[in-house]
Formats: C-alpha cells, sequence, structure tokens
C-alpha cells in the first residue's frame, strides 16, 4: 500500500497543476469569452462526455479488468486492445446517423435564443465524441499498466495549455468564435497521440483483427461484463453531468447558466482530484486482490484507501470553502451565484469521498451488477427532481438535486458493500479526521481579509495546509499519510 500511496501521491501533484491550469481556465474564459458562447462550448464538452460514455459500451472498464488476465505474449491481449478501440467507433458511426436524422428535433429541444448556435456547430458533436472515447481507452490502458501519472499529465496538463492558448486567442481577437470550437474539439488529437505512443511503448501493447482466439464462453463473458459496465458508466456519468445537461433546456437563461453553473461544477472537481488520483493508483492492486481472491489483502486496501481518499478530500474542501469569495472577486462580474452553488454541491461530494471506494470495489466484484441498479435508480430519481427544480429555481435548483443524488447513492453502495463483502471505510479514524476539519474551517473563516483576492488566497491556503498536516500528524488518523508525512521530514524529499 506504501507503493500505491507514492504513486496515489504522484498523480495528485500532477492532477493539481492541472487544477491550477484549469483556474487560469476559468480566470481568461470568465473575462473573455461572453456567457452564451462560453455556456455553449461547455455544453458541447458536456454532451461529449455523456455520449463517449455511452458509445464505450463499457469496453474501457473491460479492457482494465480482462487485461490482467492474460499474459503479455497470450495473443487474446492484442485481440483485447482492437475490440476496445474497435467497437466504440462502430458505435459512433452509427448512432451519428441517427443524430443527423433527428437534428432538427434535438436543436430545438433548447431554448429559443440558444438555436443559432446549436444549428451551427452540431456536427462537431460526433467528432468530439469519438475523440473522448479514444482518449479514454488508451488512458484506461495505461492506469492498467500501472503509468496513471502519465496519462493524468496528457489530460490535466497538456490538454489544458492549448484550451488556455485557444482561450486567450480568442479573446485578444486573434480566431473567431468558429476556430475557438473547433480548437476545442481537435486539440484532442494531440495527448490521443502521445497516448498511443506511450501505449505501444509498454509489454504486450499491440493490435490483431484474430479474434478467434476467444473462446464463445470468453465472448459471452465480455459482452456481459461490457454491458452491465457500459449501463453504470452511463448512469454514473449522468449523475456527474445531467444537471448541466437539463439546464440549457430548462433555465430560461439556457446557455448563460451554464457558464455560471460550469463554474462551480469546476471548483468541485478540484475537491474530486484526491479521489480520482488515489482510486485510479489503487484500483489495479484491487483488481488483483479480487483476482487472486485475497480477501485480507482487499480489505485492508479498501480501509486505508478510504482513509487516505477522505482525508485529502477534506484537506481540499477545506482550501475550496475558505476561499470561495476570493474566487468570486476574481472572476468577472455575474459570477456571485457560484459560492453558494459550491457550498451545496460539495455535501453531496464529501459524503461520496466518505464512503471510499465503493464504486471500484463493486465494479471488480461479483455484485457488479448492483451498482448499476442503484445508480439507474438514482439518475431516475435525478430526472425528476431536475424537472420539478430546476424551472423553479434555476441552477439552485440543480445543486440541491446533485447533491442530494450523491448522498443517497453513496450511503445505499456503503450498506450494501457491508452486508455482501462485510467491508465498511469507516473508524474512529474518520471521526478524527471530520474533527480536524471542524477546527481548521473555524481557523480559516476567522482569518481577516488580506490586501487582495491574490494574496489573501495565498496566505490563507497556507496557514490551512499548514495547520491541517499538523494536526493530522498529531491525531495521526491514517498511517500512510502519518509515515509520508514522517519520511518528508527525514529524507527532505516528496517521494
Amino acid at each position: 500500500m506504501g507503493i500505491v500511496f507514492r504513486q496515489s501521491v504522484k498523480t495528485t501533484l500532477v492532477v493539481f497543476c492541472g487544477a491550477v491550469l484549469g483556474a487560469l481556465v476559468i480566470f481568461f474564459s470568465t473575462r473573455l469569452i461572453p456567457k452564451q458562447q462560453l455556456g455553449f462550448t461547455r455544453t458541447l464538452t458536456n454532451q461529449a462526455l455523456v455520449a463517449g460514455q455511452l458509445l464505450l459500451f463499457g469496453m474501457h472498464g473491460t479492457l482494465a479488468v480482462f487485461i490482467q488476465r492474460y499474459d503479455y505474449n497470450d495473443k487474446r491481449r492484442q485481440s483485447l486492445i482492437t475490440l476496445s478501440l474497435l467497437i466504440p467507433a462502430i458505435l459512433v458511426a452509427f448512432f451519428s446517423i441517427l443524430y443527423f436524422i433527428f437534428s432538427h428535433s434535438i436543436i430545438h429541444l433548447f431554448q429559443p435564443q440558444d438555436i443559432p448556435y446549436m444549428q451551427r456547430y452540431f456536427m462537431w458533436l460526433p467528432v468530439f465524441t469519438l475523440f473522448f472515447i479514444y482518449q479514454i481507452i488508451l488512458e484506461q490502458y495505461l492506469s492498467s499498466q500501472m503509468k496513471v501519472a502519465l496519462s493524468t499529465f496528457m489530460r490535466e496538463i497538456v490538454l489544458r495549455v492549448l484550451n488556455i492558448t485557444l482561450i486567450v486567442l480568442f479573446g485578444y481577437g486573434y480566431i473567431g468564435f468558429d476556430v475557438l470550437v473547433a480548437g476545442t474539439v481537435l486539440v484532442y488529437l494531440i495527448p490521443i497521440l502521445f497516448l498511443l505512443i506511450f501505449s505501444t511503448k509498454t509489454k504486450g501493447f499491440g493490435f490483431s483483427l484474430d479474434f478467434k482466439v476467444f473462446t464463445r464462453q470468453e465472448y459471452k463473458e465480455i459482452i456481459h461484463f461490457s454491458w452491465y459496465h457500459a449501463l453504470l458508466g452511463i448512469s454514473i456519468n449522468l449523475m456527474g453531468f445531467l444537471d448541466a445537461l437539463m439546464i440549457p433546456l430548462l433555465d430560461k437563461n439556457g446557455l448563460s447558466s451554464i457558464a455560471i453553473y460550469g463554474n462551480a461544477v469546476f471548483i468541485m472537481s478540484l475537491l474530486q482530484i484526491p479521489y480520482k488520483a488515489m482510486s485510479t493508483a489503487t484500483f489495479p492492486i484491487l483488481t488483483i486482490a479480487f483476482k487472486n481472491n485475497n480477501r485480507a489483502e482487499v480489505a485492508d486496501i479498501f480501509k486505508r484507501s478510504g482513509i487516505n481518499i477522505f482525508i485529502a478530500s477534506v484537506g481540499m474542501a477545506l482550501l475550496i470553502a475558505c476561499n470561495l469569495n476570493n474566487a468570486v472577486m476574481i472572476m468577472k462580474n455575474g459570477y456571485g451565484p457560484v459560492v453558494a452553488l459550491v457550498l451545496i454541491m460539495m455535501i453531496g461530494r464529501l459524503t461520496d469521498a466518505a464512503t471510499g471506494m465503493n464504486d471500484q470495489t463493486l465494479s471488480v466484484s461479483q455484485y457488479y451488477k448492483a451498482n448499476f441498479y442503484m445508480s439507474i435508480g438514482l439518475v431516475i430519481f435525478m430526472v425528476i427532481f431536475n424537472l420539478i427544480l430546476i424551472p423553479k429555481y434555476g441552477i439552485y435548483g440543480a445543486a440541491w438535486s446533485t447533491s442530494v443524488a450523491l448522498m443517497l447513492y453513496n450511503i445505499a453502495k456503503c450498506l450494501y458493500i457491508w452486508k455482501k463483502l462485510d467491508l465498511q471505510p469507516f473508524s474512529i479514524n474518520t471521526l478524527k479526521t471530520i474533527l480536524i476539519g471542524v477546527v481548521v474551517v473555524i481557523i480559516g473563516y476567522s482569518i481577516p481579509y488580506i490586501l487582495n483576492p491574490y494574496l489573501d488566497t495565498l496566505i490563507r491556503s497556507s496557514i490551512i495546509i499548514s495547520v491541517y498536516v499538523l494536526l493530522l500528524f498529531w491525531l495521526k488518523p491514517s498511517p500512510d499519510i502519518s509515515s509520508y508525512i514522517s519520511s518528508i521530514s527525514n529524507n527532505r524529499r516528496l517521494f
């Protein structure tokens, strides 16, 4: 677990650097792009993400799990990689035909003032979707080969540098909005190319059209696994993007509302950095432990990763909550609702972090179907609540709907795993972490405002981090974090 923890730290640092770049994206986009146009680019991205998860057909999850079953010299390994890339491409081609056939009906679901944007750039969604799919598949493959930080670097650093470049060029009049939209899509070719090059350098990577290497039973198992994980991936991603997809349709302000809501969603994505980094780094080890039927190791990984994720997430939540007013001051006028939106969403996300690696554990266990049934039920719940709350309360209604859904979903998963696998993430260390968080947030809010939002953020964040780390070292809620802090003190280096 020590190796996994250190890899998680490396990945977290890469993602954190990406988050800094993401903050620059927010800074430049809110100042240089009008709200309606900004809302459109974010809506296009959200649509491509959700469509990509649908048309992946679960092949990214299948690749990550089944690739562990085949040795480097096994012919099935290359055939599996080929299937994982080929099937989604065929599905994109098929659904693109339907997409263009029903284009008129789809476009007119949006608010009248937004329809011209949907008509002009309608063709870019299938292309964007295909690029997302290939990026996700190659990232998942590299993650399965313990190359997590590498794939994360391409997504969090390279893509965001390219996006910042496009935004600045547009904002200062060097390119038009047509080029900005096209560039937002086409820049994904660059990380895809690099991910493919990195993949070819790993042992056992390759392509093969010999699909007869799989037996009928193996095909049945692959299809069964992919189908359920496809539905699970769709439902989970709908939970993350359903609010943003429904706001332009139901909120009278249309795409302009997404410009505001999208900033709150981005800030909340910072809270997910530790969870994503640590769970991604831990998942291959968890998969192998399940494969070897090593229940003791599974329990150890689940417990220790759970508290580590929660501690890191609480720390990130403290930084976010105590600096929200600064964030709004840095943004252009008109983004004040972001503060309330973030605090509402934070309730659901902290519940998600507190319950640990429930999704990942269920996905590799014999109970993976249950994850789907619970998630699809909550997607239905979200749709109903969004239909009721968004027309009445706008973006605040969407935030509450998402947060409550996340809480119910994670509580349900936690109880199910406890009953079926006798695993649960909570302990006295969870209470210690909550206590530390309460103390630090009181201190963070007690610090008087200092000169300007940039300096205030720097000083306030430094104090919050220092106090939080000292209390962690004193109360020791996590052996991994305590030993890591000690190693930094003794060795004078991060790794």
